[in-house]
């Protein structure tokens, strides 16, 4: 194995395009900012300099990259694997390449499956051609006394009997040969033996060998498999290197070497408690050469990338960062069925668990000039071992239990009592955030920010693939104090927001596919939203006509869920023009369509997280608490839901709401709309005024107190609803409780009813607040980003402008998928959504399943509670932090 000598001049990684940002991704990948991360399972990745180069632009890229992993010394567990004639088998290399020089005082990952397996597998290698298995017993012997030689108890009580051969004759002969062996060697090696056989082949859990060779738990033991596999090798190792047979031979041994370390590396036990496991601070690497085709050890190179792909689909665990630099055949590519792509997507493909194996063409031009340095990783380092750490913690907690012993006080507990988010409802802050909003300057501002984008791309257009994506969005209603009521400013700046990264990284990473924005501005409500769709389909239908950046390659919004709305993306669907849309803040379950992607989770899913809050948590105040400075509260017994009719988005939340609550839930049918409510189910209300719904609700309170009011009709009907109660309220004495969709958001953020201090308010968002320490990295650069460019923006909190930009990355990335020679297809577009897009946005993880037109798996979901000082997210569900598992998201999450 050929030692890495740093230069003073560190090596430098070629300036392609996008390699600013792989730099950085890959040192992320390698040495996480939390260890929890190192649960994600990388991609196979290939980095493939120009052919007709010398292969020192190999060596310079894998420099450079190991470089990063430890200039002088290690600082993360990786090893270089260099192809050469002599050794067929990589994976001795990589084992025995990580096993040595590992950071000081970290917790190393151990290899007894792979060293077990390397000396079987040089056992097998060094039989004779003639030989038809070795024998399980002196296969057993051999490696046990391989495994002596490496030390621990194994090694001390082999030395500890002494010499091989007893003594002939006499007492000393027998003591020696019969007794003393036995007991340092024979029952040791038995013992051994079964450990090794109930290990690798009888456990359900952890018998990998037993799968691996597809043998039965109460099948043959461990060394007659093993025995068995050298039988059926050996023979093929004596044959020509050629031969296919001799390739079959090393083939199966490089999968069983490889399969053991992968085993040795399985899933890190991170975080938790225990100092070993905390430890694991960094994920250990493979660089690989790949050598020219029929160069020496092109094979060997090849025959370990096509392991590691057959064993990673199946790996219990992320195992390692397995990156590979050269010009591999084209059977290996093949055989591999990698993705082609750039160095500014691979960057984004490496924090997921991807299966699929990458391979990224890296340009001849760059490797001309100087490039760019990876500066070293700093992983976490420690002073002291995991074993003192772990004698030091059980000595503080021997001497906490025995405290505890003398006063038991300490461990009895009593229900927290509490509210949620708080004991009383926020106090008045007053209305001061409203005079300051200026909404048509702003909505203008947006639209204006917009427009000198598009002229921004349309000025590429004679050099650079343009094109346009059609955005449904409201406008501003007539009246200009709704504004509260509608999301479309914060939309609209998310969208301009993300069109302004696009339009500068596009200028660089020429993968990029600049777009325009056709901002469609519909009827508040998106009343028109239907008529709009029909223009849309009929500018299609004549693109032929219209400029290359004109053409329309998919469409955005959908921020409302009406019927009009759904028989737009209906009529977008079936109109034979193949549309993708992407949705943002439509919620209903009605909204679908065959290329129609909904991005927020929808309202069956919303509905059951909010009814199993209300029906666990404290958020109704106990009645009979009225003169205590500190509100007690409990969880709701009852729950009154205002539904509005003929409403899709009220009409999901309601009914999820009502089957998932297990508690009685009675349902009042409100609208101030002049047109008579028709029949509604029995048990049911009806209310056509603000002032009866009052009066219906405080009757419903006084005679069920821990009451819930799940309000699902729009924001300006409770707007009307709460400055009722204000005024005709006579249940307000021990604060009213109402649980609300999305729909709040905006008006409780803009500081409507900052002044009802009776209120105590939840509502459901689709991005973590600031401030929140559950926030990603990404969700947190978003905040700042958005905070310094909207000051005084008074939905700095909302999800709005978040879920925008985020849906409108997710359009630009299949957009960039499609770009096939300066061209981009609609229906490509759609395929490329159909594949699945995966990254990490400023909602959290967005991942979207292959095949199916769900909204993105596990979508963060919160639910607020607000306080004078602004929301506070008293429950988090989904992936709004990719280091979170949702398997550690207990109720109200669902799983």
């Amino acid at each position: 194995m050929r030692s890495a000598n740093p230069s003073i001049e560190p090596p430098s990684f070629p300036d392609d395009a996008g390699a600013d940002y792989f730099i950085r991704e890959y040192r992320t990948a390698v040495n996480p900012a939390r260890r929890d991360l190192l649960e994600n399972k990388p991609p196979l990745l290939v980095l493939s300099p120009p052919s007709a180069g010398p292969d020192a632009r190999t060596r310079r890229v894998l420099e450079a990259l190991r470089w990063a992993l430890g200039p002088e010394h290690k600082r993360v567990p990786h090893v270089v694997l260099h192809a050469e004639e002599d050794v067929p088998l990589l994976s001795l290399q990589a084992g025995a390449g990580l096993d040595f020089d590992v950071p000081r005082n970290s917790a190393p990952d151990r290899f007894p499956n792979f060293w077990l397996m390397a000396d079987v597998v040089a056992h097998i290698q060094e039989s004779g051609p003639g030989s038809s298995g070795l024998g399980a017993r002196k296969l057993r012997d051999h490696v046990y006394r391989q495994r002596a030689e490496r030390g621990g108890l194994p090694g001390f009580l082999w030395h500890l009997g002494g010499t091989d051969t007893a003594p002939i004759g006499g007492v000393r002969g027998f003591f020696v040969g019969l007794v003393w062996h036995s007991l340092t060697r024979t029952l040791p090696r038995w013992a051994w033996a079964r450990r090794q056989n109930r290990r690798l082949v009888r456990s359900k859990r952890s018998g990998w060998l037993g799968r691996h060779l597809n043998a039965t738990a109460g099948g043959a033991p461990v060394f007659e498999l093993l025995d068995q596999v050298g039988a059926r090798q050996a023979p093929r190792l004596h044959l020509e290197p050629s031969h296919p047979r001799h390739k079959e031979g090393l083939a199966a041994l490089e999968l069983l070497l490889l399969r053991a370390l992968l085993e040795d590396l399985h899933k890190p036990a991170v975080g938790r408690f225990l100092p070993k496991r905390r430890r694991r601070v960094s994920r250990p690497v493979l660089l690989v050469e790949i050598p020219p085709e029929g160069a020496p050890g092109a094979d060997a190179a090849e025959r370990f990338l096509r392991s590691f792909h057959t064993l990673q689909a199946g790996l219990d665990g992320p195992g390692p960062l397995v990156i590979a630099v050269g010009r591999p055949s084209a059977a290996l590519q093949t055989d591999l069925g990698a993705e082609r792509t750039n160095l500014r997507r691979a960057s984004t493909l490496l924090h997921s668990s991807n299966p699929r194996p990458l391979i990224v063409p890296l340009e001849d031009e760059p490797f001309g000039r100087p490039g760019l340095q990876i500066p070293p990783v700093q992983p976490r380092k420690f002073r002291m071992g995991w074993r003192a750490v772990t004698a030091v913690e059980l000595a503080v907690l021997a001497a906490a239990l025995v405290g505890g012993a003398t006063a038991p006080t300490l461990w009895e507990s009593t229900r927290d009592p509490r509210c949620v988010g708080g004991d009383r409802p926020f106090a008045g802050a007053g209305k001061s955030t409203i005079s300051e909003v200026k909404p048509r300057d702003w909505y203008d501002e947006a639209l204006e920010r917009i427009r000198k984008q598009n002229q921004v791309a349309e000025n590429y257009a004679k050099s650079r693939t343009v094109r346009t994506v059609v955005l449904f969005e409201s406008s501003l209603p007539k009246d200009t104090d709704d504004f509260i009521f509608d999301g479309s400013i914060p939309e609209l700046r998310g969208i301009a927001m993300w069109q302004d990264w696009l339009n500068k990284d596009a200028r660089s990473n020429h993968s990029r596919v600049m777009l325009r924005v056709d901002v469609r501005r519909i009827e508040p409500g998106f009343t028109n939203a239907d008529a709009v769709a029909d223009e849309v389909i009929k500018e299609v239908g004549q693109e032929d006509k219209a400029a290359a950046d004109k053409r329309i390659v998919g469409a955005l919004g959908f921020g409302q869920s009406t019927k009009q709305t759904q028989a737009a993306v209906a009529r977008l669907g079936r109109a034979g023009i193949t549309m993708p849309m992407v949705g943002t803040t439509a919620t209903a379950d009605e909204m679908q369509g065959d290329s129609y992607w909904p991005f927020t989770p929808v309202n069956s899913r919303e509905s059951k997280i909010a009814a199993d809050f209300a029906g666990q948590s404290n958020i109704v105040e106990h009645a009979a608490q009225t003169t205590s400075r500190s509100a007690k509260c409990v969880p709701a017994e009852k729950a009154l839901i205002v539904q509005t009719p003929g409403d899709l988005y009220s009409q999901g939340l309601a009914e999820g709401f009502r089957q998932s609550f297990k508690g009685e839930a009675q349902r009042i049918y409100f609208t101030q709309d002049p047109q008579p409510i028709e029949k509604t189910p029995a048990g049911s209300q009806k209310a056509t005024t603000p002032d009866r719904l009052v009066g219906q609700v405080c009757q419903f309170l006084k005679e069920n107190p821990r009451t819930v009011v799940y309000w699902t009709s729009r924001a300006k009907d409770f707007t009307a609803f709460v400055n009722a109660m204000d005024v005709n309220g006579t249940c307000n004495e021990n604060g009213l409780t109402v649980l609300g969709g999305n729909e709040l958001t905006n008006v409780a953020l803009a500081g409507e009813y900052d002044d009802n201090s009776w209120l105590r308010l939840y509502y459901s968002a689709h991005r973590l607040p600031e401030g929140d320490s559950r926030a990603s990295v990404q969700t947190n650069q978003f905040i700042g980003r958005y905070n310094h460019e909207y000051p005084r923006d008074p939905w700095k909190q909302d999800g709005h402008s978040a879920v925008a930009y985020d849906a409108f990355h997710t359009l630009s990335t299949a957009v960039d998928a499609a770009h096939v020679n300066d061209d981009v297809k609609r229906d490509t577009v759609v395929t490329a959504l159909r594949n699945g897009v995966h990254f990490d946005g400023a909602t959290g993880a967005v991942k979207y399943s292959e095949d199916s037109n769900e909204p993105p798996l596990n979508k963060t979901l919160v639910i607020l509670r607000q306080l004078a000082a602004g929301p506070r997210a008293v429950v988090a569900c989904g992936a709004y932090n990719p280091a979170v598992l949702k398997e550690k998201q207990g109720p109200p999450c669902p799983p």
